[in-house]
């Protein structure tokens, strides 16, 4: 994989689209770099993750009280180099890190389509379509009502975006696995070598150690792609491979070894909130129907009949011959993208957010699609001199006009919908700075994400209430923790039953979704609670709900009665009382006040209330 002027081009596109970002961050907002980031980058809940790791803290609790919590689940492949980085080079590592693998997920992607053209120009010219494609679709979608621009949007820029980690990291893995493996019916059929199998079991265990989904799908990608190559020779293969398979295998327990390590020695109560469950016999055959039963809709159904005719078409015509081998690799990955689903509910005793391997299915219809029109035009065109056409010092003009005219205006229009939120955030950074709330052991109690993340990368470490992705506390001393502080707050009964729904039905509590997540998942395949146990508004919510809808949080009435007589008999302990309180009054806390005068009202925004202990 070498550097090549279309290449360079593309890299430059790409590197002007991220700089555009923060270019325009730092000259339409008067605002610290450290808001900018939060603003600026996606899933932000990894943060505290990323600092602790950087400390090889692999329990955080983010309080001192407790010192005895079990470990956390972590994608620990995809967080490692910005832990690291974090702690060489503080924040600045998230602005480095998404240069660096983004343009790294470029180049990959730039090579595997060099791969089945055999010609630059004509990677340079799909890496930059696909981009100006998620960008149509992103301008698109603000403007039409039909949500299937922004699904296909979604889809894209899932797998293309700057996402920390996914798909920022775990895309360059994935694709890195995929440009090996266009290499694999000619390793296979001629000589296998050692250095080729580590490569792919390097970035299997990656794609493992990153995000299961893929990892699952990858495997058995490779799987179909061996059967397809060999057929009938398969066993005289192995015969002749052994000691290379075996290899294989021992290098793929080594990479899984940290995936066992952190599922014993995991907190349980984290296991749950981040959507893990038992696969029984029972939920296996209701999955398992249930998955087949949706293959046979529409949506399903004229995605597949036009992935099939494209296939069909492209292998069918004499002149699009060339490197037809390496086009169907990509079509052999939506067959393991459909397997992957029925296989992972047969075989694994639990299951966690399996509506991953939806949109694993969704992406490979898509881009197989994308790459296959692709490939008939670019053959269709082949007269037209794509070198001596894309050298052009006019051509790359026309190409950076349309990218700039459509990534501007969305960056601008970006801007425009939470600039309130920018100027707010930096207002309480410049009152944390004025009062040197940095470098603190100062406990925090607030429930706005954006607000632990300013407290913590300010070198504070100690949060009251913290993300449910982020702790290894067990859940009692979550729900503690919280009562705890809302009970020094002298809030009534009434108030706490207004906060978590009390007798009335809600979907997504904002606050137990922060503190728990999807511990309340609540589907036709998995409730916390009995059926019974739920409201009536629920109840009928809940038997119409996709059990890949994991993301459908709702509260039985008879947890959160256990809440309330908790919350009654519950003894203050002053050790676990904030210091400082910042609430986000817009954000499942309205109409919310503290009581207690022994809290002072300090700061005040239109959607903040900041209070210090006395």
């Amino acid at each position: 994989m070498l550097l090549n002027k279309p290449l360079v081009f593309v890299l430059l596109l790409n590197f002007l689209f991220l700089s555009l970002k923060w270019l325009l961050s730092f000259y339409k907002f008067d605002e610290t770099l450290l808001t900018s980031i939060l603003i600026n980058t996606k899933d932000i809940q990894y943060y505290p993750i990323i600092v602790n790791l950087s400390e090889f803290n692999f329990n955080p609790t983010f309080l001192e009280y407790y010192n005895n919590s079990k470990i956390i689940n972590l994608p620990l492949a995809s967080l490692a180099i910005h832990s690291i980085f974090y702690k060489l080079l503080n924040v600045y590592s998230f602005i480095i890190l998404e240069y660096v693998f983004h343009l790294l997920l470029v180049f990959v992607l730039f090579n595997i389509i060099k791969k089945i053209f055999n010609s630059s120009n004509a990677a340079a010219l799909f890496t930059i379509l696909i981009y100006i494609l998620i960008l149509s679709l992103k301008a698109v979608s603000n403007f039409v009502e039909p949500q299937i621009f922004y699904k296909l949007y979604n889809i894209l820029s899932e797998n293309f975006g700057t996402r920390t980690p996914r798909p920022l990291v775990t895309g360059v893995f994935y694709f890195s696995f995929l440009y090996y493996m266009m290499f694999f019916e000619e390793k296979i059929n001629n000589k296998l070598d050692y250095n080729y199998v580590l490569k792919i079991a390097i970035f299997l265990g990656l794609l493992a150690n990153s995000f299961l989904f893929l990892f699952v799908h990858s495997f058995i990608f490779l799987l179909i792609f061996l059967f397809k190559v060999l057929g009938a020779k398969l066993i005289k293969w192995i015969k002749l491979n052994y000691k290379k398979l075996c290899y294989f295998i021992i290098l793929l327990i080594i990479f899984l070894q940290p995936i066992v390590f952190q599922n014993l020695y995991a907190e349980i109560d984290y296991t749950s909130r981040v959507g893990l469950i038992s696969n029984g016999l029972e939920k296996k055959f209701f999955l398992i129907k249930y998955y087949l039963t949706a293959l046979l809709r529409f949506e399903f159904l004229t995605l597949f009949s036009l992935t099939l005719y494209l296939n069909w078409y492209v292998n069918k015509n004499f002149f699009l011959k060339e490197n037809i081998d390496k086009l169907n690799i990509f079509f052999l990955l939506i067959i393991a993208s459909i397997l992957s689903p029925l296989i992972f509910f047969i075989i694994s005793p639990k299951i966690i957010s399996i509506f991953h391997f939806l949109n694993i299915i969704l992406f490979s219809f898509i881009f197989y699609i994308i790459l296959s029109l692709f490939y008939i035009l670019f053959f269709l065109l082949k007269k037209i001199d794509f070198k001596n056409y894309l050298s052009k010092k006019i051509f790359y003009l026309i190409i950076l006009i349309i990218c700039v005219s459509i990534f501007a205006p969305l960056e601008l229009n970006s801007f425009s919908k939470n600039n309130k939120q920018r100027a707010e955030l930096s207002e309480l950074h410049s009152f944390f700075n004025k009062n040197n709330l940095k470098n603190t052991n100062l406990k925090l109690f607030t429930n706005d994400l954006l607000i632990m993340n300013l407290w913590l990368l300010n070198n504070n470490t100690q949060l009251i209430i913290s993300d449910a992705h982020s702790n290894s506390l067990q859940d009692v001393k979550i729900e503690f923790n919280l009562l705890n502080s809302l009970k020094d707050f002298k809030i009534g009964e009434d108030q706490l039953k207004d906060l978590i729904s009390f007798e009335k039905s809600q979907v997504r509590n904002k606050l137990f979704m922060m503190l728990f997540s999807y511990k309340y998942q609540a589907n036709t395949l998995y409730t916390f609670s009995a059926l019974e146990n739920y409201n009536k508004i629920d109840q009928d919510l809940i038997i119409k709900t996709s059990p890949f809808r994991v993301q459908m949080q709702i509260i039985p009435e008879t947890e959160k009665e256990r809440i309330i007589n908790l919350y009654k008999n519950l003894e203050i302990n002053q050790d676990l009382l904030p210091n400082y309180v910042v609430l986000n009054i817009s954000n499942s806390l309205e109409n919310f006040n503290i009581k207690n005068n022994k809290y002072k009202e300090i700061y005040k925004t239109k959607n903040f209330l900041i209070y210090k202990r006395l």
